[in-house]
């Protein structure tokens, strides 16, 4: 097998390392040749990323660029991190054999497939928030490296969520004398609301090799809820846990299910290398397999996500049984929420496995293969610690093998006996059960709703709602809850629901007329109360606020939220010793970073004698070694400096950490602490008026000279979200001549979606700013009359900007004034010649002017680089080719026409998609372009076989078909419907030809 040029970086067995008792921890720079990414938007796009911004820039010319990379090793081991693209898992490397058992790319190539664009293939990509390829995946995370006493070394890495504002951590651990390595989650919810609950761990492997997949199941879910038969394809036998057996349809999201395993694993027959990944069930029970087609669909992905190291595929684990979509909601597979102030945690196991022949069960020690030969079963172990125990084969409740096993990582343990029937056959380890029949572990849990369920109950309806605001779709799930009560308004759960909905839109009247609604009907209902409480204390109705928290604590969900709510309205007034004992009520069952960092602030501030405050900070460091308000705090105490805290901060947008810690200590009105923060931010805008708003609360002169200086600093890249800020721009609006508080403040309640009051606050600016972003932003508010004047002026502003241009088109698109649109689309396309975004839009608007002789040579010289399942430019091309053979056609040129139908067949991957199984192409415009041109040239017969086999049986609505039927009457069919799609322009045109093409019977 040839050497990854990656892993010849491992050292050989007699180096130190191999030789030490402990696992090291190193950093370093590595060069990977690179596809980097650029160009972020600079224009706030309110929406479901919001406050993120997309990348727009990639590249097919790669560069040498040198990326940090932190290594983990001991003597059977190394893993390979980088932090700053995700913090991904980028190799992990068995080093007896020299191989990594995930895949790791020798590039580093960004394609725009994530939420925000950028993502690379290889590795293992932690997700935590809404949904895959979070918002950090491709950009540096805050990490922390260190050796333990314990003799292992690890990588802290984790990031601040700005879409849930939860945080995330993830420990990767390698002990010093195992061949594992584990990766622990911690994830906590900060934000006083319910979240989205999206957590999986992507792990790419490759897919040469004879891979095969052990994944225990019978079925396997789609994300939309859907499910079919698993490991055996019921609709062609195939057995697709095979990997090259899935050579059928398009990509494959194959979530397992059906059978109680707490592993799954992969195994290359071709190499003798397999991986596993275990934990316990209940703490990781989703298991699914990704596949790109390998048809040309997917198999163009290759070259597009790496040079030399082929295609690969991805293993994947899940909190949940299957990521889901709009339609997993009609299933039992639903969204769940993260319930506000509580932490998630769990971990897993990573292995090689080596020489065993394949896996077919294994847990955190051990992975295991039985092989059956000469009447035989061979019992093959592969350890991956150091162990004593008993190994126990069984014919039913007979044990026809005991013996004790001294196991060391990776060498292997073989024995065998007589055969057993599956059925019969049990292998335990020190007693516990590691293999046994299948059907022993299938599961009994329902894969589908009842049929007669009623959405349109008010039951119904809030659930529709419910589970849109768990996809953060909260506009649709408003709508929906409003249907609810509109139906019952005395329903309390959506009345709780829509009480939360308001709050979160920043209307705390609102909020609090539905939760008093509630509480009018139950008054202990949990959500009710808690929500009140919130919209109540920012309302500065303090002993309402007090009233429904107290009564929030009952409950186990909303209990920690609720107390440490209480606990800060306790420190605002200054009542530390209440405030101390909510915050001692909250337990120490499960861990609470927000309790552990208010103990530390409040034992720093009130000057304990002793090592008390000290020492809670310890803990909270040891809970989450990156916790800024614990390391700020340390600043405070003189433990650390400044610079320090600074340096700590690796993280992409450490402005926004700064951010998130200062609304911290105002959450406690601890002013002083929010101004030090902030003070670490220099003159970035936001802090400034952060930082104004504070001095003008504490009545310091300096107040108006800061808000002076933020208004003075750029609205570049500033996007505002957090609801703590409304107060602050509204302030800094009043107190300031500039446009841009108001502006701010309208990005704020938009966010919120609020968007009559951020429309209201645009609108009073009238056309003083100067800023273009101001107006596009006006215009994507507001599209109606005043958004052209917007754009124009945004243009004028920012005359090189393209995706202005790109507005201004799209816009004039949807007009239909096609030609007003090329006009514009070739003015931006000039000015960037080798962007492909640019000219496909020319493409696309060429199109829809008909002038497809001008569009087919531009598509000829475009090469795209799509993102996942694009598909535009191809479509274009047929569109093109087709329309010009149905020309063709029409001045009877039906060599010319041919040729044109064939090459509409053809997908040029130059153009960004590949070509999908034959199976799943619809070929029937070509077909029946085709058959006109056999028709026109005197081949009837051969035109009529084609109408016959489009015609068939066709469905209502089937217009090709209705087009076959009439040709096969020999009559005409005028095409009058809709021309929105091709098949409307290809049928009208070819209907308005003026004879018929041929008789109604052969030659």
């Amino acid at each position: 097998m040839k050497c990854h040029p990656l892993l010849a970086v491992v050292l050989v067995a007699t180096s130190a390392a191999a030789q030490s008792p402990r696992a090291t921890a190193r950093e370093s720079t590595r060069t990977f040749p690179t596809y980097p990414y650029d160009d972020p938007n600079p224009h706030p796009i309110v929406g479901r990323i919001y406050p993120y911004f997309r990348f727009d820039g990639f590249t097919d010319s790669a560069r040498a660029k040198g990326w940090k990379t932190v290594e983990l090793e001991n003597q059977y081991l190394k893993i390979l991190i980088l932090p700053e693209i995700g913090g991904k898992i980028w190799a992990a490397i068995e080093k007896k054999s020299n191989r990594s058992f995930i895949y790791s790319n020798s590039v580093v190539k960004f394609r725009d497939i994530a939420m925000r664009g950028p993502w690379t293939s290889g590795g293992i990509e932690a997700n935590y928030g809404i949904i895959g390829h979070t918002p950090t995946v491709a950009s540096p995370v805050d990490y922390l490296v260190r050796e333990n006493p314990d003799g292992s070394a690890e990588c802290v890495i984790g990031a601040l969520d700005l879409l849930t504002r939860a945080q995330w951590r993830l420990t990767i651990r390698l002990p010093k004398d195992a061949a594992y390595f584990t990766t622990s989650s911690l994830w906590y919810n900060a934000s006083e609301l319910e979240q989205p609950y999206y957590t999986w761990m992507n792990t790419g492997i490759k897919a040469a090799g004879g891979l095969e997949f052990t994944y225990p199941g019978t079925s396997y879910l789609g994300h939309g809820g859907e499910h079919a038969s698993w490991p055996v394809n019921s609709g062609n036998g195939r057995e697709i846990s095979r990997y090259e057996n899935n050579d059928f349809g398009g990509y494959k999201s194959y979530h397992v299910f059906g059978s109680y395993t707490d592993f799954f694993g992969a195994y290359w027959h071709d190499d003798e290398l397999g991986m596993v990944r275990w934990a316990p069930r209940n703490e990781k029970p989703g298991k699914k397999i990704w596949i790109w087609g390998l048809s040309r669909q997917g198999m163009i992905w290759d070259k597009l996500l790496t040079d030399t190291d082929g295609q690969y595929v991805e293993v994947q684990s899940g909190r949940l049984f299957n990521q889901t979509n709009e339609q997993s909601t009609f299933t039992p597979f639903k969204h769940r929420g993260f319930a506000p102030k509580t932490t998630d945690r769990w971990t897993e196991s990573w292995y090689p496995v080596v020489g065993t022949g394949g896996i077919v069960a294994a847990n955190d020690r051990v992975a295991l293969n039985l092989i059956r030969r000469n009447g035989r079963v061979v019992v093959i172990l592969s350890p991956v610690a150091d162990f004593a125990d008993t190994l126990a084969v069984w014919d039913g409740n007979r044990a026809v093998l005991r013996r004790a096993v001294a196991a060391h990582p990776l060498e292997l343990v073989r024995d065998s006996v007589a055969d057993v029937p599956d059925a019969r056959l049990k292998i335990t380890l020190g007693g516990a059960v590691l293999y046994q029949a299948a059907d022993s572990t299938t599961l009994s849990r329902p894969l589908e709703s009842p049929a007669n369920f009623d959405w349109h109950t008010s039951y119904g309806l809030h659930l529709s709602g419910k589970e849109l605001m768990r996809d953060r779709e909260y506009a649709g799930a408003t709508r929906f809850i409003d249907q609810s009560l509109a139906r019952d308004s005395n329903f309390v759960p959506a009345l709780a629901d829509r009480a939360a909905l308001a709050y979160r839109a920043l209307d705390d009247s609102l909020a609090i007329r539905m939760a008093t609604r509630a509480l009018s009907i139950d008054t202990y209902d949990p959500a009710a109360n808690y929500y009140y409480g919130l919209a109540n204390a920012r309302s500065g109705r303090l002993a309402d606020a007090r009233d429904g928290f107290d009564i929030a604590t009952q409950s186990a969900e909303s209990r920690p939220a609720a107390l440490l709510a209480l606990t800060r309205l306790a420190f605002r007034q200054g009542d530390r010793s209440s405030g101390a004992r909510h915050l001692a009520a909250i337990g120490w069952e499960g861990i609470n970073l927000d309790q552990m960092a208010l103990s530390a602030w409040l034992n720093r501030r009130r000057g304990d004698p002793g090592d008390g405050a000290k020492a809670e900070r310890g803990m909270l460091l040891v809970q989450d070694p990156l916790s800024a308000v614990a390391r700020f705090e340390q600043v405070l105490a003189g433990e650390r400096t400044a610079s320090d805290f600074l340096a700590g901060l690796r993280s992409e947008l450490p402005t926004e950490t700064l951010l998130e810690t200062a609304a911290w200590y105002l959450a406690i009105d601890a002013f002083t602490e929010a101004d030090s923060v902030l003070s670490l931010a220099g003159p970035a805008a936001e802090p400034l008026y952060w930082r104004a708003w504070i001095h003008h609360r504490q009545g310091r002169d300096d107040a108006g000279r800061i808000l002076a200086q933020a208004d003075s600093q750029s609205t570049r890249m500033v996007f505002p979200f957090r609801s703590e800020a409304d107060p602050i721009f509204a302030w800094a609006t009043s107190a300031s001549a500039s446009w841009k508080p108001a502006y701010y403040r309208a990005l704020v309640r938009w966010a919120a979606g609020d968007t009559a009051t951020a429309g209201r606050l645009l609108n009073t600016m009238a056309d003083r700013p100067d800023d273009a972003t101001f107006y596009t932003a006006r215009a994507a508010l507001d599209d109606g009359a005043t958004a052209d004047r917007d754009l124009a002026r945004a243009r004028t502003l920012a005359p090189d900007d393209w995706r202005i241009g790109k507005t201004l088109v799209e816009r004039l698109l949807r007009r239909g004034a096609t030609g007003d649109a090329v006009a514009r689309a070739r003015e931006y396309a000039a000015k960037r010649p080798r962007d492909y975004i640019m000219g496909v839009l020319l493409a696309t608007a060429l199109v829809r002017d008909g002038r497809y002789a001008e569009a087919e040579p531009l598509l000829a010289g475009l090469n795209v680089l799509p993102y996942e399942g694009a598909g535009e430019a191809r479509g274009l091309y047929r569109e093109v080719k087709l329309m010009r053979a149905v020309q063709a056609l029409s001045t009877r040129a039906q060599k010319a026409a041919r040729v044109l139908v064939a090459q509409a067949r053809e997908w040029p991957e130059h153009l960004g998609a590949g070509k999908p199984y034959p199976a799943d192409v619809d070929e029937r415009l070509e077909d029946l372009v085709d058959a006109e041109v056999l028709a026109r040239s005197g081949r009837s017969a051969a035109a009529i076989t084609i109408w016959r086999s489009l015609a068939g049986t066709p469905s209502a609505g089937d217009r090709i078909a209705g087009f076959a039927t009439s040709r096969l009457a020999g009559g005409i069919r005028a095409m009058t419907a809709d021309l929105g799609d091709l098949t409307g322009r290809v049928l009208s045109a070819l209907g308005r030809f003026s004879e018929p093409p041929a008789p109604a019977h052969p030659d």
